[in-house]
Parts: structure tokens; C-alpha cells; sequence
């Protein structure tokens, strides 16, 4: 058991690099008076808005008063706005160019027009360019855009569905999975980082899987995913249904209708996606190894999804390639009386279409399988991995992983 020990210590090591600093808050505005500056981070609308209020401009620029101008220049995770109140004067100017929106708030006094500001990222009247920009422009977009948003976990999961056990192509008896009802639970937890914002992340993979004959499996697959962007949460999930079809005893394909939502309070967003896809698996046996070849397509296609009233569709439509290669031992070591083997793998992702903040990314990993954990039962298998992602705009993230099939 060193070996794993030292793996998962290792691994929890490298996943809280960084954690000896605040992370990044997903918003900023600097507030200019004359020549005086001050920088405000707030982790969602309702903060940012008490930290702009004139009560807090005073504290942070005691010259400032209501009548002179100012200029505010934010930074909305990832967009950029230029705004200003002229001289004796309530009215926000607001520039978004990476939207493409310019709009003015009028309140009776400032504060009034700083919350209808607020109010309109929220739910403003052209709130599908805000979304467009927010998948183009943000590192950190729960929904779209980057390898932890729900768009990008949904290709993940499957891709993923078309290996139902790790020692698939090992064994001459099965090619799908070892018994007829499998069950799978356990964590994905990551810390990424890119353009200076960071993601904390955590996904459960879910999944059910029915195979009579231990060669074609029915698969219900159903990852659920929480973020964390500074003091932001997110939450989304995903149903995926599968129908793993063997068309050799080394290879099969796997068609996959998948739906799933979700959204941020803090970061006032929402959304939901439709996707079809298709993997296939080929795996072939090299003495005691096993190398496979996994491929991915799949179309994805955001709807309507209602918050509040609010409707948030991305009005996203993109196709999703995932390529990757892995390599497996069948006859590793044992511990504890109980086998292990190791994997290694390689995956890169395509997205294509739509414009997104990136449209590629690539991820290395190894991992440890532990067969027969538990003497009680059939069959059950552990596995615990660490991996790498790297990719566009400067991105990198560190994952540890951990699933547990009986």
C-alpha cells in the first residue's frame, strides 16, 4: 500500500499549490477620482455593487463627492467594461466592447444607477450577448468556454462511457464489463488556473451499467460538478444514456444522448445543453498490456433555461472532438494479496464552430488498479489517478482521481 500512499500525497500536494494566497474574487472595478486610484474584488454582483456605493468610494478616495467625475473600469470574470459618471451628473456610461453593448443607467442618485447596472448583468434585455461573451472571453464560465464548465464535462463523461471497466481487453472472457450490473461512484478534484483566475473543482461520475451478456451494456451515466471561482459556486449536472455496441472483441462504438444544466447565483449565469455523440474503443492486447485507442465526436447545441424569468441560451452550437491513447498492465504487482495494475494515458480535445475562450486542450495520467478490494463480493475494482491538463490562453490544472466500480 506505500505506493498508493505516496501517490495520493503526491497528488494532494500538487492540488493545493497556490492555496497559500487568496484566490482570485471572478469581479473587479478600479475606481479613478482625478488622478487618485482604488481597486475593488467582490465574488458576486450584490458585493461589488455595496463596494461601489458612494458611502465606499468615500472611505477608499476621501476627495471624492457625488459631483465630481469618476471612472470605472471593471473586470466581469473575464470581460471588460469602461464606465463613468460625468460631472454633477447620476447617469452611468457603460462600455462593453467585448459584447458589444453600450447602455446608460439613470437613477436618481448614483448608488440607484450602480443597482440598475447591476441589475441589468443579471438580467438585462440583451443578456445573450453577455453569455456569448462570457463563453469567449471568461476563464472561469461555469457553462461554457473551458475545460471545467458544463459543455466541455459533458464531452468528458462521454468520452469516458466507452471504457466500463479498466481492465477492459485484459481479460478473453468479457469485453465490456465483468459482471451483469455494475455500479460506479467516486470524485474528480482539480485546481486550475489560467489568465490569472483560478477554478477549484469537484465532480462525482455516477453510472450504472447493464451488460446480460458482458459483451453490449446499456449505460446510464450521470456526473454531477461543483466549482468554485474565489468566493463564486456553481453547480451543474448531466444525464447521459449509451448503448455500447462490440463490433469485435476489441472494439466496440458507443452512441450517447446526453442533456444537462446548471448555473451560478454569484455569477449570474445559467444554462443548459442537448449533445449526441459517438465513441469508440479499440483496445489491443500486447503480451501482458493492453494499448487503446479512444475516439470521440459529438455535437452539442445549447437551449433555453430559465432562471427567475430570465432565459439563459448561449445560443451555442459546436462540435466536440476528443482523441486519446492509453496503455495498461494486466499482470502488474499484487499488494495485499489483491492485484494491481497501472495505466497511463493521453487525450487531447477539439472545439470547433462556435468561438470559446479555448479550443483545444490536452491532459497526461497515470493511475493504480486495485482488483477484488473487497473478498465479500463478485468483483469490484479501485482506481486512483493523478493527471495533467494544459492547453490555450496559458491554462494548466492538476486533477486527482478516484472511482470505485462493484
Amino acid at each position: 500500500m506505500k505506493e498508493k500512499t505516496f501517490i495520493v500525497i503526491f497528488a494532494l500536494l500538487l492540488l493545493c499549490q497556490g492555496t497559500g494566497v487568496h484566490a482570485r474574487q471572478p469581479y473587479h472595478a478600479t475606481i479613478t477620482v482625478d488622478t487618485v486610484s482604488a481597486t475593488v474584488s467582490a465574488p458576486n454582483l450584490v458585493d461589488l455593487k455595496r463596494d461601489l456605493s458612494s458611502k465606499s468610494i468615500e472611505e477608499l478616495i476621501p476627495l471624492y463627492t457625488p459631483a465630481l467625475p469618476v471612472s470605472l473600469d471593471f473586470n466581469l470574470r473575464g470581460i471588460l467594461a469602461l464606465a463613468s459618471f460625468p460631472a454633477n451628473s447620476t447617469t452611468l456610461i457603460v462600455q462593453i466592447p467585448q459584447a458589444g453593448i453600450t447602455q446608460t443607467f439613470t437613477g436618481a442618485t448614483r448608488d440607484d444607477s450602480i443597482t440598475l447596472f447591476k441589475d441589468y448583468l443579471r438580467d438585462g434585455g440583451t443578456k445573450h450577448k453577455l453569455l456569448k461573451a462570457y463563453a469567449k472571453f471568461s476563464p472561469i464560465d461555469p457553462i461554457a468556454g473551458n475545460p471545467n464548465s458544463l459543455m466541455a464535462k459533458m464531452a468528458q463523461a462521454d468520452y469516458l462511457i466507452s471504457n466500463l471497466a479498466p481492465a477492459s481487453g485484459c481479460d478473453s472472457c468479457w469485453s465490456a464489463q465483468p459482471i451483469v450490473h455494475q455500479f460506479q461512484a467516486g470524485s474528480d478534484i482539480g485546481r486550475a488556473f489560467s489568465k490569472g483566475f483560478d477554478t477549484t473543482t469537484v465532480t462525482i461520475p455516477l453510472r450504472y451499467s447493464y451488460s446480460p451478456n458482458l459483451n453490449w451494456a446499456f449505460i446510464l451515466d450521470a456526473p454531477l460538478t461543483y466549482n468554485r471561482n474565489g468566493g463564486a459556486s456553481s453547480l451543474f449536472g448531466s444525464m447521459g444514456f449509451g448503448l455500447r455496441l462490440p463490433i469485435t472483441h476489441e472494439w466496440s462504438v458507443t452512441p450517447v444522448l446526453r442533456g444537462g444544466g446548471g448555473g451560478s447565483a454569484d455569477l449570474c449565469t445559467g444554462g443548459a445543453f442537448l449533445s449526441t455523440g459517438l465513441t469508440s474503443i479499440y483496445n489491443y492486447k500486447i503480451c501482458e498490456y493492453v494499448a487503446s485507442m479512444t475516439n470521440y465526436a459529438g455535437y452539442f447545441t445549447s437551449t433555453n433555461f430559465w432562471i427567475s424569468g430570465v432565459n439563459c441560451n448561449y445560443h451555442l452550437h459546436n462540435y466536440i472532438f476528443k482523441n486519446g491513447l492509453s496503455f495498461t498492465s494486466c499482470k502488474g504487482f499484487t499488494v495485499c494479496n489483491r492485484p494491481v495494475n497501472f495505466k497511463i494515458w493521453a487525450e487531447d480535445s477539439r472545439f470547433t464552430r462556435e468561438d470559446l475562450f479555448m479550443h483545444y486542450y490536452d491532459e497526461v495520467g497515470i493511475s493504480l488498479i486495485a482488483n477484488y478490494v473487497n473478498p465479500y463480493i463478485d468483483y469490484d475494482c479501485l482506481s486512483i489517478g493523478l493527471s495533467y491538463q494544459f492547453g490555450q490562453k496559458s491554462y494548466k490544472g492538476w486533477y486527482l482521481n478516484a472511482e470505485y466500480q462493484f
